[in-house]
Parts: C-alpha cells; sequence; structure tokens
C-alpha cells in the first residue's frame, strides 16, 4: 500500500486535478507536436498501412505491419473525421497520452494515495514524466497501451478492496485492449488467474501491490 496522509483530498478537489491535467497534457502535446514536423519512421509504416486498409488491401496492410489494430483505428478516425492518418493519429495519441496520466493518478489512488499531496505528487510525476513528453509528437501504440494497462492496475486494484466480477471483467477487457495495441499484452491477459489470485484481501499482498505500480 501506499502511504497516506491525514488530509484526504475531496471529490471536487480530485476532479479539479484531473481538469487541470487533461488541459496541461493536451496542451503538451500540441506544443510537442508543433515543434516536431517530422513523423517518426515507425509513424510512417502506420500511415502506410492505414492507407492500405482504407483500400480493403489487408494482404498488403499485413505486410507492412502485422498487428494491425492502431493502423485502423488511424484509418477509422481519418474516415469518420476527414482528417489525414497521420493527424488522426496524433489525435489518437493525445488522447491516450491524457488518459495515461489520468489513469495513472487513479491508479495511485487506487492503491491507497488518496491524500491532496499525493494526489498532487502523482500528477505532476505523469505531466513531467520524461519519456511520456520525448515522444508524444510520435505515431506509436505505446500511449494506447499504456492507457489500457494502467485502467487494468486501476481495476484490479479496486478488485483487491471488492473482489467481484464487474472488476475481474474490467481487468480483462482492458488487458484485452492493451493485447490490441502491443502483442506484450498476451503476457498480463494469460496471467490474469494468478493476477487474481494475488489480489485478494490479505494483508500479505501488500508487496505485490507496490511491484505493480513500478512496472
Amino acid at each position: 500500500m501506499i502511504p497516506s496522509d491525514s488530509n484526504p483530498a475531496s471529490r471536487q478537489f480530485v476532479w479539479t486535478i484531473f481538469g487541470v491535467g487533461v488541459i496541461v497534457s493536451v496542451m503538451l502535446s500540441i506544443w510537442s507536436i508543433s515543434i516536431d514536423s517530422v513523423i517518426n519512421n515507425d509513424g510512417i509504416e502506420y500511415v502506410r498501412a492505414a492507407e492500405l486498409l482504407s483500400s480493403s488491401n489487408w494482404d498488403a496492410a499485413f505486410t507492412v505491419y502485422k498487428w494491425p489494430f492502431y493502423p485502423w483505428l488511424m484509418m477509422w478516425v481519418g474516415n469518420t473525421v476527414g482528417i489525414s492518418y497521420e493527424t488522426a493519429g496524433h489525435a489518437l495519441n493525445t488522447l491516450f497520452f491524457t488518459l495515461v496520466v489520468v489513469f495513472f493518478v487513479s491508479a495511485v489512488r487506487a492503491f491507497g494515495g488518496r491524500s491532496r499531496s499525493l494526489t498532487w505528487i502523482a500528477m505532476l510525476l505523469a505531466l513531467a514524466h520524461p519519456v511520456f513528453n520525448e515522444y508524444r509528437a510520435f505515431l506509436i501504440r505505446d500511449p494506447g497501451y499504456l492507457a489500457a494497462y494502467l485502467l487494468a492496475v486501476c481495476c484490479l486494484a479496486k478488485y483487491r478492496w471488492q473482489p467481484c466480477a464487474r472488476y475481474r471483467l474490467a481487468v480483462i477487457g482492458c488487458l484485452v485492449g492493451a493485447t490490441l495495441f502491443r502483442v506484450e499484452g498476451l503476457v498480463f491477459l494469460f496471467s490474469t488467474p494468478i493476477l487474481f489470485s494475488l489480489s485478494r484481501p490479505g494483508p500479505a499482498r501488500h508487496s505485490y501491490h507496490l511491484s505493480l505500480i513500478h512496472i
């Protein structure tokens, strides 16, 4: 468990923190994209795969990229909104990075860090994380994977205190979503029986929760 102080954050305070985090995260992404207009190498492949998927050339799209959910999502957003696939990718990653920030704070709170100070620290840490900010201008699958993974961690933490079917299903669903972005998600998905077993209520499980936060 994460130690908490005697000043728990109110619901209004938490929502205010989330609102600030969302605004700052979106602004950071827009700023990063505006100063780095060169698309990364992986992003070029994703755009090519999206173009092939749009023309129903699935075989060629799989040849370009064999894990096509992210390019398909770029294609779907681009065609639905009427924007380029590159712009769609940036919009998706801005959304995913913002969700990573929100879900990271939620995970810290779900593991017991419910004070005002720890909520602030978690938000600042997520917004200032150098790896997150370094890749905000890239077209990559990782933000979507991390967002789904962190939401799974939140649901797993809640399952620790309220072991019910809805949280089990939520964890599995989130890990399926993470797997759609990166094949590595299969490792956690296939490990769900172990995760649920280790997350059963009991003082002996505390060290396990700390290890999850640092994965």
